[in-house]
């Protein structure tokens, strides 16, 4: 589920095959004729920017809505806000909750603040929480992420230990402890894969597989590092090298799209990759390969690519964005 969170979209730049160019909004004879319509979604009244952190894919999105930062990116005040096709369905009073990632059933999971602790928590539409069951070891946990069976991944920690967590949803009060030392979860996917960002700084990237092992990304060529940013289907996508990557949910590379091409956003529900490129630089879609359209010029990061393929989720302008084929 989305797609970045911490961040699972990082702002380089281009990727392909071929290098095509296309102008924005023209699809070539292998996708459906279209024009790609852009939307702002809803802000609260008295905020001014938004973000955000989780995308179910086709409805149901959370993040933060706030005030402009004084420097550099990033949302001040930022309190939790739950979108419904575009509109605020909630926005917390208050800075806790956390709302991390929704699924399609509008199931939503965070964190909030407990007794001077962090705990994990799942959420209602109206700012509700219930706890997540939790080892009385941990001194602080997190929900980050939720795919649309229930699963539902996270991190906690004591003095000593991290673990990667994971809720699983066939066995509700249960929980499994993966030791692990602290990174970014960057994605879940619905067969229960998790997908981490092993440095922020540095790059590197690892996959717990169904089976419970970890499979490190290999890096692509030469590169010391790979970074992914989107799991789907045991598929992921990231860079590495300067090159936009696919890997296997075994770690292994599958290809590597050059035409100046160097980064893979996001993974639609049918396949094609939504990254950055072509000229002007926007969003690019490819498949197959191949660049198949650029329906995004401009200075858009891309959090989330809809299961129909339809709709482009993120951020333009600091407002959380949306661009439907229609």
């Amino acid at each position: 589920m989305s797609n970045h969170k911490l961040r699972r979209v990082f702002a380089a730049a281009v990727f392909g095959a071929a290098l095509v160019t296309l102008p924005a909004g023209q699809a070539t004879a292998e996708t459906a004729a279209c024009t790609w319509q852009k939307t702002a979604w809803e802000i609260p009244a008295g905020d001014e920017v938004g973000e955000i952190f989780g995308y179910d894919g086709s409805r149901y999105a959370v993040g933060v809505s706030g005030f402009e930062a004084w420097e550099g990116e990033g949302v001040w005040e930022a309190k939790a806000t739950l979108w419904d096709r575009g509109k605020v369905v909630y926005r917390a009073d208050e800075l806790l909750p956390h709302f991390r990632d929704v699924n399609a059933a509008g199931l939503i999971v965070g964190d909030t603040i407990v007794d001077n602790r962090f705990i994990g928590i799942t959420a209602t539409h109206d700012g509700r929480t219930t706890p997540l069951p939790a080892n009385p070891a941990w001194r602080s946990y997190s929900a980050w992420q939720v795919n649309n069976a229930g699963d539902i991944a996270g991190w906690a920690s004591n003095a000593d230990q991290s673990w990667l967590v994971v809720w699983p949803a066939n066995a509700p009060g249960t929980y499994r402890e993966f030791p692990h030392e602290p990174t970014s979860l960057a994605d879940l996917d619905e067969q229960g894969r998790v997908l981490i960002l092993t440095s922020s700084s540095e790059g590197g990237g690892s996959v717990l597989d169904v089976d419970g092992q970890w499979r490190v990304l290999v890096p692509h060529g030469t590169a010391t590092y790979s970074r992914p940013h989107d799991l789907r289907d045991g598929r992921v996508v990231g860079a590495s090298g300067g090159s936009a990557i696919e890997w296997d949910a075994q770690g292994k590379v599958v290809r590597a799209f050059g035409g100046g091409i160097t980064d893979a956003a996001a993974i639609g529900g049918n396949g094609t990759i939504a990254g950055y490129g072509g000229s002007p630089r926007g969003v690019v879609l490819w498949r197959g390969g191949a660049v198949v359209e650029q329906p995004i010029a401009g200075e858009f990061l891309v959090n989330g690519f809809s299961d129909d393929e339809r709709t482009i989720v993120g951020r333009e302008s600091a407002i959380p964005t949306q661009y439907h084929c229609s």
